[in-house]
């Protein structure tokens, strides 16, 4: 049964992909007339940029072929997700539903995962921090901060084709591996179901560029990958949420390395969108020494660079998952590493 629903998903994905691309190019559905502005666009015709609407739908599909106590696990999960897909996708179709709307939509969604599923970050295993996380404002507080980041971070590094998928997709084996390791079955399913709904999408994506995910997709996809990892901790006493921040260290951080070079470095403010993120400076660097190539072959070379580097962080915690202090230190070890890597490029780069 596991088997079957796991290639049905993955044939679900497919199909709304090729659907949606389809319709695109035949009767120009799907497509905005914003789509090439702006300095974080760097494809070169119109494209559809509701991939996560195939994303969604065949996971959602996917899940009524769980098993049951996966299905009650994961069913009030995606009902509570539907704010944050939907204002992404009215963001997709519009392209005029501003930072804060949808930072307050990702907000309530994480409010009532808090309040009616008991899904948050309670504990960093400190006892004066859990101490504190103890007040229901104050872990409510810090949800909304460090999960709202993951969610919107997600977001942040979907740019070239591949990128973000491609990257969730290794968080999603590598917590299948850990949940493997542990005996915990309903993980693995809800893992394997994230990866074939999400792979349909990339044979898309990657490496000719078919079809982009979007906001709604990739606030998707961070939203239930922080969920997902949040109710894989609750349910073992040897995992932190530490684990949780290992697997997603890269997008994090670049969102908190892009937050401090627009503030503190720039001066500007955090919301407007630049073209100083790393990936973008991968790709100006592979372009200036890849002249000759096709702009779609440039594109896709700069994510391969990414899902390398994010292994600097996903690798070890998988080895480590169990042991608190060495998943901080690689944590602290990625965002070295990062930050050598961000300033040695950008110096390299014309901006």
């Amino acid at each position: 049964m596991q088997d079957f629903s796991i290639l049905t998903t993955l044939i679900f994905s497919l199909i709304f992909s090729a659907l949606i691309v389809i319709l695109a190019y035949k009767k120009h559905w799907f497509l905005n007339q914003h789509d090439l502005d702006g300095v974080q666009k760097f494809h070169h015709e119109p494209t559809p940029h509701v991939g996560g609407l195939a994303v969604f739908l065949s996971f959602v599909l996917g899940s009524f072929l769980l098993p049951i106590e996966a299905q009650r696990v994961l069913q009030p999960i995606l009902i509570v997700s539907a704010p944050v897909f939907i204002i992404g996708l009215i963001e997709d179709f519009s392209a005029k539903v501003s930072p804060l709307w949808r930072l307050l939509f990702i907000f309530l969604s994480l409010s009532v995962s808090f309040f009616y599923l008991n899904v948050g970050v309670y504990s960093l295993s400190f006892d004066w921090i859990d101490a504190l996380l103890s007040y229901l404002i104050i872990g409510l507080l810090f949800t909304l901060l460090v999960v709202g980041g993951a969610v919107n971070a997600l977001n942040v590094i979907d740019g070239y084709n591949g990128l973000m998928s491609g990257y969730a997709i290794l968080v999603s084996i590598a917590m299948a591996v850990v949940a493997h390791q542990l005996g915990d079955d309903l993980i693995v399913q809800l893992n394997l179901l994230l990866i074939m709904s999400l792979l349909g999408f990339f044979l898309l994506n990657f490496p000719f560029g078919k079809l982009f995910m979007g906001d709604g997709g990739a606030y998707f996809v961070g939203f239930m990958l922080s969920m997902i990892g949040l109710v894989f901790v609750s349910r073992h006493d040897e995992l932190s949420n530490w684990f949780v921040l290992g697997l997603l260290m890269y997008p994090m951080y670049e969102l908190l390395f892009s937050v401090y070079r627009k503030r503190v470095i720039n001066g500007t403010p955090a919301s407007q969108p630049d073209g100083l993120h790393l990936h973008m400076l991968v790709h100006k660097l592979i372009v200036t020494n890849s002249p000759k190539a096709s702009k779609i072959m440039n594109n896709s070379k700069t994510s391969p660079f990414f899902w390398l580097l994010s292994l600097v962080s996903i690798i070890p915690t998988v080895f480590w998952y169990n042991d608190k202090l060495a998943l901080i230190g690689w944590a602290c070890m990625f965002m070295v590493v990062y930050t050598i890597i961000y300033f040695y490029i950008s110096s390299r780069v014309r901006t």
